[in-house]
């Protein structure tokens, strides 16, 4: 890796244009300065393309995109595929990043040549970009244990990416209509090693409706999971008969959760969770 490494910014948006500019004013501010930004436009139907020609001439802003809406699987691989830093980060279209954050992450990579995947804490912030706390669930991963060990949220923003060792992977699944996040997590922890930074580098937008897994995007996340979290079952040649037992016991709790809440859908809810169909719900997938 060269001493000053090119930084790709990768930024996969859908109707982001009301807060896209906030990512990107976040990214001219970093201290770090030898930086890209590929943006890929996933069918945006909102004043984003308006926004986005004006980027098009702007020096180290690549901008490309989808003749069709084809989810963030699809969407976030496109953006990896066409980024040249020798490093990658991921920045939502409505969140953005400390001005330290890239520097930081570019110092650690270089001190640590043989990790795969860096992640620090974020702030969890309001609609405004207001901090309100400091995440606290993610952690470092003792050696001989794993990400799939965890049930969510162990390696979260900001996440950041040798390329080299992405290509060693069989990329993101562009499939993945959600958890292509998680995806990316397993395949790079298979090819390297993984370092975790605690500090917050990042500003997390809640309370969007775009980034939350909770209420009627519960059961849709859990099914994303399912499929991204079985593949990489399928990959370490881990057999779900003998060893699945606590990826079916998180997919019933999540889904039984989910069910509590919504009384009038409980009885489908139980239909659901009966052992037999979950099973074969998960094996449909490997």
């Amino acid at each position: 890796m060269s001493e000053c490494p090119l930084f790709s910014i990768l930024v996969a948006n859908h109707n982001d244009g009301k807060v896209i500019k906030d990512a990107l004013a976040s990214v001219a501010k970093q201290t770090y300065n030898n930086i890209e930004i590929i943006i890929v436009d996933d069918g945006s139907t909102d004043d984003s393309m308006r926004i986005l020609h004006e980027l098009e001439n702007v020096e180290n802003v690549h901008i490309f995109y989808n003749d069709l809406n084809h989810g963030c699987g699809f969407t976030k691989r496109k953006c990896i595929e066409n980024a040249n830093g020798e490093i990658c980060g991921f920045l939502d279209a409505d969140d953005a990043l400390t001005p330290d954050a890239v520097e930081t992450m570019v110092n650690e990579h270089l001190s640590h040549p043989t990790t795969a995947l860096v992640y620090s804490r974020y702030y969890m912030c309001d609609k405004k970009l207001t901090p309100q706390y400091v995440s606290n669930h993610q952690c470092i991963i003792p050696e001989g244990r794993t990400f799939l060990d965890y049930k969510r949220g162990a390696i979260s923003h900001f996440v950041t990416f040798k390329k080299r060792f992405y290509d060693m992977t069989e990329g993101m699944n562009p499939n993945l209509r959600a958890a292509e996040d998680l995806d990316l997590y397993f395949k790079l922890e298979e090819v390297g090693e993984t370092l975790f930074i605690d500090k917050p580098l990042y500003y997390y937008r809640g309370n969007t409706g775009k980034n939350t897994t909770l209420g009627n995007n519960a059961l849709r996340a859990t099914h994303w999971e399912i499929i991204a979290k079985t593949d990489a079952f399928r990959r370490r040649g881990i057999n779900l008969d003998k060893d699945g037992i606590p990826l079916i016991e998180e997919i019933t709790e999540s889904i039984s959760d989910y069910y509590k809440k919504h009384s009038r859908e409980y009885k489908l809810g139980n239909c659901i969770l009966h052992p037999k169909v979950l099973i074969q719900t998960i094996k449909r997938h490997l």
